[in-house]
């Protein structure tokens, strides 16, 4: 009787140990499940400094340059600036010192950057672009290069100054055979002054043109060569007193022309 009392005490304690072990070893992998679903979550994932799952440093947007216009240059103040160093696109756009240019550079489709230049193509005709403030006493600072001149002055490239419209300007050109500069006053364009100059086809060259109060001047070299120690052309008008600075150009239809770059500048009067 004992040996079976004792026998069934044995087989309880037996049992109720597999229940409690049971038991536990569930709650221990719930506890094990929990904390690994947690940590999960918390993994720290990508993010902006490192570049998402390649772990490079992420790109952030470089702010752009405010127009400055009180940038010097040579002891000059600057009115505008283009390099044209963009991407191609239809027409001009915004220049490199955040300005929009103006004129026919905007809304004429002949007008477009190509290769780092403001190109002016398949047209027929004069166009302008102009940029920068209003202005009295200036100096336009223009590199370009026209693939084929045309003869009887037909195709020119040129810096424009106290533009006001397409009927009132000044401009100092070069058309292949000789450095001019005009005048359009309420529509009548006069040659003021001309001198011998060649250029040729699909060569760059510079242009400096400075209006002074009544006085104008001008003069042109091939772009990379020493720029002449005097003005080539010197004349005096005065029947415009302020505008603005740009290109002004006469173009064929098969013409091509590229401005590589435009500075703009204000004069000081010496007293």
């Amino acid at each position: 009787m004992r040996i079976r009392s004792l026998i069934f005490a044995i087989v309880s304690l037996c049992m109720i140990g597999v229940l409690v072990a049971g038991f536990f070893t569930r709650s221990i992998e719930a506890a094990l499940t929990v904390q690994s679903v947690s940590v999960g979550r918390h993994m720290p994932g990508p993010t902006a400094t490192q570049g998402g799952a390649t772990g490079q440093p992420a790109k952030t947007a470089t702010p752009g340059v405010p127009v400055t216009p009180t940038t010097v240059v040579n002891g000059a103040n600057v009115l505008a600036k283009d390099t044209f160093k963009r991407a191609t696109q239809v027409f001009w756009g915004s220049a490199s010192d955040g300005r929009l240019w103006a004129g026919d550079a905007n809304s004429i489709e002949v007008f477009s950057i190509v290769a780092g230049a403001g190109q002016v193509d398949h047209a027929q005709g004069a166009f302008n672009a102009v940029l920068g403030p209003l202005n009295t006493n200036a100096e336009v600072l223009i590199s370009a290069s026209v693939n084929q001149f045309a003869a009887g002055g037909k195709v020119n490239v040129g810096a424009a100054l106290r533009w006001m419209d397409d009927n009132n300007w000044y401009k100092a050109l070069i058309d292949g055979t000789r450095l001019q500069i005009l005048s359009r006053v309420n529509g009548v364009t006069t040659s003021l002054a001309s001198v011998p100059f060649q250029a040729k086809g699909g060569v760059n060259y510079t242009l400096r043109f400075r209006v002074l109060g009544a006085n104008l001047f001008a003069r042109a070299w091939q772009s990379g060569q020493p720029e002449p120690a005097g003005w080539m052309l010197t004349v005096a008008n005065t029947a415009l007193t302020q505008g603005m600075g740009g290109v002004r150009v006469l173009v064929q239809n098969a013409t091509v022309i590229r401005v590589t770059s435009f500075l703009e500048t204000s004069i000081t009067p010496v007293a």
